[in-house]
């Protein structure tokens, strides 16, 4: 093959490299230049310029019978025909992005019931993957709106083709604003769990001409308050992953002024737009105008005096804390519509992991129907009385509670992680609990920003106690051990509730419980490990008691009787197995277990100096006897069993 040639091939390669969920055959279409895109993703098409109401309407409830082959040019007709109350809801995409979040937010948005949708494709192998998905409410951004044509291979946060990219977000919006229709953004890691049509609808009667989400984590709602943001003010981080636009004269105007920060260089979309909205408020820069503040849930942007702007409350239009930790839509009984996967971990893999515990996630049928599970049930430390109403100075006691709560946890997951190795099964994760928030700053009694809604324990996000991204390649041992080509992967908690999971599976059901008697002295034959075989509890499958605890070899052979079974369940985990019988086996298992355990943070600064304690504690999976093959922690981290002591407070002090 000739050097051209190969420099070819290589190109297509990384055009059709996927995060893991994208169908594979999409990426097939380019091989030209990185600024390069073909003719028909510039060219305006008529069979989309023309388009008639019988097609609006196919749009709008999207007839199959509608073929594309790829998304076409943006068009008042296509704006219009989607539109519902003169309102289109629009998500911009470029091929990064879609490999990750793509099916996913199509899926979704079409879970939510919502009609009035259009997706705009950035590049060439994007628009290909809406056509192959049967996506036909898209259209090509229009290139020459946007300053910004380059492309990346993947998404570094802060960095340039992420930046420019979320301008080009606002010049497609602004583009689609111009039609004369009531804007809703979406960035595509939103998922929509119903219609907010008639919410935003509904806002019309308000003085506020754009709403947007905050990076907020409580909201001063009260409880069955759905209206605008009750703590709407200039003093507050605006987020622009979801905001609703209405139609009014100086809409134009101000989508200009919000344009015109892209040439200062003062970041992403998001930095420009708190910049214009809230001006000194935002970083503080006496030069800058301020922002008006009202009593009427509104202000008026410091750069525009005639700009309304509210907040969405945090409880309605979430993130990943107000969802996963504190659940605030259900304490304060407000309808859920979004959920922004931000405020969830450091990586792409900790927010797909956080959809595919809420069901949000698309996967293909494989990632189903194909799977040897185990699953287990978790035992938890008692709660100390009172956790709840803990005041700020007893943080350090609370973190120290949840940090020994999550390490029982994992020293009983363990067990199960070796399972799953010795039987060569997949693992479903159990509903860890926790009891202290993670951050990657300080925690006020174990919540963010003092927030006071949040009640303990919650469910944790899987990133709070163990390294998703390593957990979701899988692991296997190093070296030629008795488990060579045995390979670990995980499941979500909510894997065997998700309809997606054939019922043949979740009825192929094998119950393991050690028995309460102990086990008789010396080798057992592999009849005698199973004392009894009865019926599951559950109304299928079947329970079985073994002299417990087996060493791994036993295990193997017992679990070998049922391989056929879809489901193996240990009730015990650590009671069913006693451990490797191989040392190095058991120290290679060691080491690979913990090194996807995560760490808690973080201390507040006082907390540290004046107690001489790290910024975070390392987590640990290891049972206290294997803790000679724990490494030394990083500096900024500790270990609980190595951190000194409490002072026993005074009486007066423990209220």
């Amino acid at each position: 093959m000739s050097k051209p040639d190969i420099l070819t091939m290589l190109k297509l390669i990384v055009k059709i490299h996927l995060c893991l969920t994208i169908l594979p055959a999409v990426y097939f279409v380019i091989a030209q230049s990185e600024d390069a895109h073909p003719d028909w993703f510039y060219e305006t098409q008529p069979t989309w310029g023309s388009l008639s109401n019988e097609r609006s309407r196919y749009l709008k409830s999207g007839d199959a019978s509608v073929s594309l082959t790829h998304c076409g040019p943006l068009t008042r007709e296509l704006v219009h025909g989607v539109a519902s109350e003169n309102t289109v809801l629009v998500t911009v995409i470029d091929k990064i992005v879609w490999k990750c979040f793509g099916p996913s937010y199509v899926e979704n948005i079409q879970a939510a019931n919502i009609s009035y949708w259009l997706i705009a494709a950035l590049d060439p192998e994007t628009s290909m993957a809406l056509a192959s998905m049967g996506v036909q409410q898209c259209f090509n951004a229009p290139q020459d709106r946007l300053k910004y044509k380059g492309t990346d291979t993947k998404y570094l946060w802060g960095g340039h083709h992420w930046v420019m990219t979320t301008w080009n977000k606002v010049h497609i919006m602004k583009n689609i604003y111009e039609m004369g229709v009531n804007i809703v953004h979406s960035d595509a890691d939103v998922v929509w769990f119903s219609n907010p049509l008639p919410y935003f609808t509904s806002l019309l009667k308000t003085a506020a001409h754009i709403i947007l989400a905050t990076d907020a984590v409580t909201t001063f709602n009260a409880k069955g308050d759905a209206g605008l943001e009750a703590s709407t003010n200039p003093h507050f981080n605006i987020n622009t992953g979801v905001y609703f636009m209405r139609q009014w004269p100086g809409g134009l105007e101000f989508f200009n002024l919000w344009l015109a920060w892209q040439d200062k260089r003062v970041g992403h979309d998001q930095d420009g737009f708190n910049f214009l909205a809230r001006g000194q408020y935002f970083h503080g820069d006496k030069d800058m105008p301020t922002a008006i503040p009202t009593h009427d849930r509104l202000f008026y942007s410091a750069f525009s005096h005639t700009t309304a702007i509210s907040f969405l409350p945090a409880s309605m239009f979430g993130n990943t804390y107000t969802y996963v930790n504190s659940r605030l839509w259900e304490k304060l009984e407000h309808p859920l519509y979004a959920v922004h996967w931000v405020w969830g971990g450091s990586t792409m893999e900790s927010k797909r992991q956080n959809m595919r515990d809420a069901m949000k996630f698309h996967d293909e049928p494989e990632y189903y129907n194909s799977p040897y599970l185990i699953t287990f049930d978790l035992a938890q430390l008692q709660m100390p009385e009172g956790f709840n109403s803990w005041e700020l100075h007893r943080t350090e006691e609370m973190i120290r509670f949840h940090v020994m709560s999550i390490n029982y946890q994992l020293q009983q997951a363990y067990y199960a992680f070796a399972a799953a190795l010795i039987s060569n099964r997949t693992l479903v994760m159990p509903r860890f609990l926790c009891y202290c928030s993670k951050n990657w700053y300080q925690t006020q009694s174990c919540r963010i920003n003092d927030e006071k809604l949040g009640t303990f324990p919650f469910v944790c996000a899987l990133s709070h106690v163990m390294r998703v991204k390593k957990l979701q390649q899988g692991f296997e041992l190093k070296g030629n051990t008795e488990y060579s080509g045995h390979k670990v992967y995980i499941r979500e908690y909510s894997f065997l509730e998700n309809p997606k999971v054939p019922d043949t599976i979740k009825h192929s059901y094998l119950e393991v419980t050690p028995s309460d008697i102990p086990r008789p002295a010396g080798n057992l034959s592999p009849e005698q490990l199973i004392l009894a075989t009865t019926n599951s509890s559950r109304g299928y499958g079947r329970r079985i008691i073994i002299a417990a605890p087996l060493s791994d070899a036993e295990l193997h052979l017992v679990l070998e009787r049922y391989r056929d079974v879809r489901v193996v369940h240990l009730t015990h985990p650590s009671r069913t197995l006693s451990g490797f019988s191989n040392a190095n086996t058991g120290r290679e298992f060691d080491l690979a277990i913990q090194r996807r355990v995560t760490y808690w943070c973080c201390r507040s600064p006082p907390d540290m100096n004046a107690k001489n304690l790290t910024e975070g504690i390392q987590l640990v999976a290891l049972p206290p006897n294997r803790w000679d093959n724990l490494d030394k922690p990083e500096k900024r981290f500790s270990y609980l069993h190595n951190t000194p002591s409490l002072p026993l407070p005074s009486a007066g002090a423990r209220s």
